[in-house]
């Protein structure tokens, strides 16, 4: 299975002399964050070099991230941090992002990620906010639903659909708005008329439904025919169905159809 790419940068105090002090302790809240995504095995961490203290490394390690593949991103506070430094790296690292602050109290990590959290939405970025310990099952689970939803949103984009049919018996909800699909989601819609797939049916030779049809009869534990509904030769029909869908997707470069 191929992996999800999660981005993940923490940040510091931008006065050096403060940054020294506190660089440890961001970075064992960082490791704890990794760790736990890791062990889930569907998760490759993509982890900043550097811990971001200043104008130039949040440029730098948002570009690395980018370049490197990571789907989202998650911003992580453990002590103060200037706020800046979240909305420099945004204009680099790959979005959606998600901003967690752990609990530490010694630390104002939360008000740096709710400081950090206000920067983004004045300049209108789009983020998630988040709070708690990553090992409490709770605050993990939502950590986990919005990485494979931000992982998920990022794949589908590019993907072509292939829509066979217009809307059936008037249900809406059976037919895509393409525009907003292509605005959510990046995917782009190809319309192909329904009896295409009846006038290929017929260009599929009757040797290769005949083989797939003995084929499935091979395999399968019964194909329960009753002489009506479901004979040898419907079976093969609706094979030639099969081969004619396929034929489309492959020339049509769809992704997925329906």
């Amino acid at each position: 299975m191929e992996k999800r790419k999660v981005g993940l940068i923490s940040f510091s105090d931008g006065r050096e002399y403060v940054h020294k002090d506190l660089e440890q302790i961001v970075r064992k809240f960082e490791d704890r964050i990794a760790k736990k995504l890791e062990e889930t095995g569907e998760i490759e961490v993509i982890r900043a070099n550097e811990v971001v203290w200043k104008p130039s490394i949040a440029k730098k390690e948002g570009r690395r991230l980018a370049e490197l593949g990571a789907e989202v991103t998650i911003f992580n506070y453990a002590v103060w941090a200037f706020p800046h430094f979240t909305v420099i790296a945004s204009k680099f690292a790959p979005g959606p992002f998600l901003l967690f602050s752990n609990i530490n109290p010694q630390y104002p990590g939360m008000v740096a990620m709710l400081s950090a959290a206000g920067s983004l939405e004045q300049d209108g970025t789009k983020h998630y906010r988040m709070w708690g310990d990553i090992e409490d099952p709770e605050t993990f689970r939502k950590v986990m639903a919005f990485i494979r939803a931000g992982t998920t949103l990022k794949k589908l984009k590019g993907l072509r659909y292939g829509m066979f049919g217009g809307r059936p018996m008037g249900m809406y909800t059976a037919v895509p708005n393409v525009d907003l699909w292509n605005k959510i989601f990046g995917v782009d819609v190809e319309h192909i008329d329904q009896y295409e797939i009846v006038r290929r049916s017929y260009e599929v030779p009757d040797d290769k439904a005949r083989k797939a049809r003995l084929w499935l009869e091979e395999k399968s534990k019964k194909v329960h025919y009753d002489g009506k509904w479901l004979t040898p030769e419907k079976l093969e029909l609706q094979i030639k169905s099969y081969y004619a869908v396929r034929e489309m997707i492959d020339e049509f470069e769809l992704d997925f159809v329906g």
